[in-house]
């Protein structure tokens, strides 16, 4: 009895040493809550920058981190059905006086004592439940290990985000310089005309044909004024701040060459998504174990240990209770259950499978994809060089009167697309390689 008066002074006192610092806990004022001097925003903004704010803001990959949490607190549930509970009950029972009674045994008298009061320490202990607590333990586990993994992917399908927006923006802002220079040769071309035109040299048509293009070209000006605002919005929006595109720093990819398909294969099995639905399907077994505990019968042990009894009992300070529970009958639901859960487990191991094929089809794709977006960009540079040097000569030819206006215009319309062609296909280049980072699940 002293050994047990002195375990459960200890185990009370720990818990209320843990209540006392949980309290000092919640009483200490959040980071949220202090006052925090906001940084001033970076003069420079690396790819790797807009990340790391991009997490700060995403809600998605907040949330997803919460569902890591949501599956811990599943295991400490799960952890409760195996160590059983202790309680300390009081009561006070009040009923009414007997009335016309005459002299009774104790155990009479004890019942119909208008006052009793009794105090004890009740502890419940499952033995054995069919191997549900098991179950649940080890189910709670394997998901929070699969929550974990949709949390890294998440982070990298938000990487692969920002590495979008981050390129597009960089793009249409090229873009638009590009558009925006082939306007000034435009202008340039249009007062040569004019001059020529004055001493006879050029025809009126060749002006007005030179302007009507050059209108074309401001409308396409507009648009790419557009598609620059809106790209630059989305990546506010991923990283949460404004910015100006001139923070943007583009860097070197760390590889300037493809390594054999195989190499970037070879992590397959472990991208976090891959992984999560492996651990989805050890989840879903456990989860068939917990349903068949329900064929298996419960074995419970309670102990009681009397403070207070009044009345016949008053000498008993404890007493156990061995509990065996066999289930013999219950209409089919625990078969039920377990069929329920065999095919959500067939589900699961269906989706694990359909996880690692679909992971190795985006593999290879976005592996080709970046391949001949490297062949793409080498053959556009060859063009670009050609495309200024074709403009160089029409220029000086039309002025020798070897070549007509239409002819020179022509060569500064294949500038402007070999121009823009290039830029969209470097940026897409560099796009790919990260997308087949993610794919082959390398990043962070």
């Amino acid at each position: 009895m002293k050994k047990f008066l002195a375990f459960l002074t200890f185990t009370l006192l720990g818990s209320l040493f843990i209540y006392q610092e949980a309290w000092s806990m919640a009483k200490r004022p959040r980071q949220s809550e202090e006052k925090i001097v906001e940084p001033s925003p970076p003069l420079s903004l690396t790819l790797e920058d807009c990340f790391q704010l991009a997490l700060e803001q995403s809600e998605t990959v907040a949330i997803q981190k919460e569902k890591i949490e949501e599956a811990e607190a599943q295991f400490y549930k799960a952890a409760s059905e195996a160590l059983g509970d202790v309680n300390f009950i009081m009561t006070d029972e009040r009923q009414d006086i007997q009335k016309g009674g005459g002299e009774s045994s104790s155990v009479g008298s004890t019942l119909s004592d208008p006052a009793r009061r009794e105090r004890k320490f009740v502890i419940t202990q499952p033995l054995f439940q069919g191997f549900k607590a098991l179950g649940a333990l080890t189910g709670a586990g394997s998901l929070k290990g699969t929550e974990k993994e949709e949390w890294f992917r998440a982070r990298q399908l938000l990487f692969l985000d920002v590495a979008q927006a981050f390129y597009s923006v960089l793009q249409k802002k090229k873009d638009l310089e590009t558009v925006e220079g082939i306007h000034a040769l435009f202008l340039e071309r249009i007062k040569e005309l004019e001059d020529r035109e004055r001493i006879g040299r050029s025809r009126p048509s060749e002006v007005v044909t030179a302007k009507a293009r050059m209108k074309t070209l401001e409308a396409e000006i507009a648009r790419s004024r557009g598609a620059f605002a809106l790209s630059r919005h989305l990546l506010e929006f991923l990283i949460g701040r404004e910015i100006d595109a001139s923070q943007l720093i583009e860097e070197e990819l760390p590889e300037k060459s493809p390594q054999d398909q195989t190499s970037y294969l070879e992590s397959l099995l472990q991208r976090p998504d891959v992984e999560a639905s492996r651990l989805a399907v050890k989840t879903a077994w456990r989860a068939v174990l917990v349903a068949q505990s329900g064929f298996w019968p419960e074995l419970s042990l309670e102990h009681t240990q009397y403070e207070r009894r009044e009345g016949f009992q008053s000498n008993l300070d404890w007493d156990f209770l061995f509990t065996i529970d066999i289930p013999l009958f219950k209409g089919g639901e625990t078969f039920g259950n377990v069929k329920e859960a065999i095919s959500k487990w067939k589900q699961a191991k269906l989706s694990y499978s359909l996880a690692k094929r679909q992971a190795e089809l985006e593999i290879k794709e976005t592996y080709e994809n970046w391949v001949t977006s490297l062949d793409q960009h080498k053959a556009l540079e060859g063009a670009l060089k050609d495309s200024q040097e074709n403009y160089r000569l029409q220029k000086e030819e039309y002025e020798h009167n070897l070549v007509n206006n239409l002819d020179v215009l022509e060569a500064i319309q294949s500038l402007l697309e070999t121009r823009r062609e290039t830029n969209l296909v470097h940026y897409q280049t560099k796009e790919n390689y990260w997308r087949l980072k993610v794919a082959a699940g390398e990043v962070l």
